[in-house]
Parts: structure tokens; C-alpha cells; sequence
């Protein structure tokens, strides 16, 4: 993709010229107005980047347009009546609204077992050779919560929706959220989605884009809810009737968390360790965030609230 030159400004540089941040672009108006690659660890803007669970806001992306070209006719529909493969798993009559949420009440609480479904979905360790999205949610058996419930962050949701665009297109999620999505923001752009032995896309994690990809998507959320078009109205009503979770003043919405920014509910897109797209559609800006320490075992490089602190500032 065409290539983002370096653009410093101190006041920016306090928050992202640290060990730890591989790339950081903040844009306002539609407009770069920061831009910063670590030289050390030779990244620039045309090196790939795994966006860890921002990739979850993709598949969401890719339902979402799946609804806007009328294969989807409602959100609350059971996800089972467009998906055979789901049929006899427990998410047969869970519907694609509740599992776009993580509220689907499918998932054991405390994410157990969301490793082995990341091993079994990848192809990893004792399922090497024999990577399988749907195996990893066939082994959710039951429902331990009504739907609808309780908000559980877990790897399994976003399973069952790779399995849905799959058995409904005949395509999978990557190549999905490509045609729609990506071609609309980037036509120079390519992408890569590690994927199943079916095809099927390993929906949690593993998208791969450049940091301004990534921030262009961030753009596109923005200008298409703007425009009030299809998609745009999708992600609205994501954020408009996002569930409350076990995290302080943080709500998720489709397949995206929703924080405040400066008094707006913000959706905003989070990776492991330090990764953060923040979209704010009343300032027209996008916070791009690409930071992580190899020593970080769990949570987010971010402390409680800081988050929405540093965004606040930032997009004022």
C-alpha cells in the first residue's frame, strides 16, 4: 500500500515514543496528523502487523455487510436457521445478534478451555495437521447461561460467526470482510487471515494489515456511520445496544468494546499487550495503537481508565 512518511509532534510523542509501541497514527478530519514507526525494530507503514483480537472487529464487519446485502435478515434471527453446521451445536437457536455480543451464554465463564479452542481452530500443539474452526465449537456442549445474560469474553463466539459466513457465502470471513470492507478503504491494500484446513478463518486473532490499514479501517467505520449508510447504521446500533461486561465502565458491542472518550461511547478495538484502534465519530478521529512487551503475560499494556484518558486528550 502506499507508503505513510514519519510525522512527530511532542505532544503525541509523550504518549507513544516509548520501548514498547511499534507504530502509532493519529487521524483527524480524514487527515494524518501523526505518524510513528519504531526505526529500532525496522517497522515502517508497509510492514504487516497482526492486530491480535482487533481482528474480532473485522469478522463483526463482515457479518455486518452480510446483513446490508439482505443474506442476513435480522440480528436476532438463530444463527442455526443460515448456518447447517451449527445446527447441532449449542449454538443452533442462539441468535447471531447474542453471539455478535459474546453474550451468546454458550461460553464457560472465567474463558475456560478458550486455549484448546484456539489450538483446535489453529492447528496447534496435539491438533497439529488438523486445524478446524467448527471442531473448536463443537466442544462447547451446552448452555450454562440463558442468552442474553452475561457478557463473556470468549474465542468460541467468534468461531460460530466464522462458521456462519462460511455455510452462507461459501466463502470465508477474510474473503468476505476483503470484498466488502477492505476494497471500499484500501484498493491497493492485501491482507492475510490465517484460516482452517476448510477455509474457514481463525475469527479471534491472526488478521494481518499495515498500521495504516488498520487505521484506514478505523476511518471507514467512522465515514460510514457519517453517512448513516447500512454499515454505518450496523455499527450504531452495535454501540447503541452494547452489553454491559465485568470490566468498569467498558460495554461490548459487535465483536468491539465500546469506552468513553471525553463523554462519547467510543468503539474501540483491542489486541493483547497493546493494541488499540479508538474511533471517535463526534471529533472525526481515529487512534491507532500498535505496542507490545514480550514480557506482558495478560490483560492490556494499558491500567484501568488510562485508556480513555489518553484518547480523551488526544482527540480534544
Amino acid at each position: 500500500p502506499s507508503k505513510v512518511e514519519q510525522i512527530k509532534e511532542q505532544n503525541f510523542d509523550k504518549f507513544f515514543d516509548d520501548k514498547y509501541n511499534l507504530a502509532a497514527i493519529v487521524r483527524k478530519n480524514n487527515k494524518t496528523v501523526y505518524a510513528r514507526f519504531d526505526d529500532d525494530r525496522k517497522i515502517n507503514s508497509q510492514t504487516p502487523i497482526q492486530g491480535m483480537s482487533m481482528s474480532k472487529t473485522a469478522l463483526g464487519a463482515a457479518v455486518g455487510s452480510l446483513v446490508c446485502d439482505g443474506s442476513i435478515k435480522s440480528l436476532d434471527d438463530e444463527i442455526g436457521t443460515y448456518a447447517v453446521g451449527l445446527r447441532e451445536t449449542a449454538y443452533n437457536k442462539i441468535s447471531i445478534r447474542n453471539v455478535l455480543q459474546m453474550n451468546s451464554g454458550v461460553t464457560p465463564l472465567g474463558r475456560r478451555d478458550v486455549r484448546l479452542a484456539n489450538q483446535m481452530a489453529m492447528g496447534m500443539k496435539r491438533f497439529a495437521g488438523s486445524a478446524d474452526v467448527l471442531a473448536a465449537v463443537r466442544h462447547f456442549k451446552g448452555t450454562p447461561r440463558k442468552q442474553g445474560e452475561q457478557h463473556n469474553y470468549h474465542a468460541a463466539d467468534s468461531f460460530a460467526l466464522s462458521v456462519l459466513v462460511f455455510e452462507l457465502t461459501g466463502k470465508s470471513a477474510a474473503q468476505i470482510f476483503y470484498e466488502n470492507i477492505v476494497k471500499q478503504f484500501g484498493q491497493d491494500g492485501k491482507i492475510h487471515w490465517a484460516a482452517d484446513n476448510m477455509g474457514r478463518t481463525v475469527s479471534q486473532a491472526r488478521l494481518v494489515m499495515t498500521a495504516p490499514q488498520w487505521n484506514a479501517f478505523g476511518q471507514f467505520i467512522i465515514d460510514e456511520i457519517k453517512s448513516e449508510s447500512c454499515m454505518g447504521k450496523f455499527f450504531k446500533d452495535g454501540i447503541s445496544s452494547s452489553v454491559t461486561t465485568s470490566r468498569k465502565n467498558v460495554k461490548y458491542g459487535f465483536q468491539f468494546w465500546v469506552y468513553n472518550v471525553d463523554g462519547e461511547s467510543a468503539i474501540t478495538m483491542t489486541g493483547h499487550g497493546g493494541f488499540f484502534n479508538i474511533l471517535s465519530v463526534e471529533k472525526n478521529t481515529v487512534i491507532s495503537i500498535f505496542s507490545i512487551d514480550e514480557k506482558y503475560k495478560a490483560g492490556n499494556l494499558f491500567g484501568d481508565g488510562v485508556l480513555s484518558r489518553i484518547a480523551s486528550e488526544i482527540v480534544r
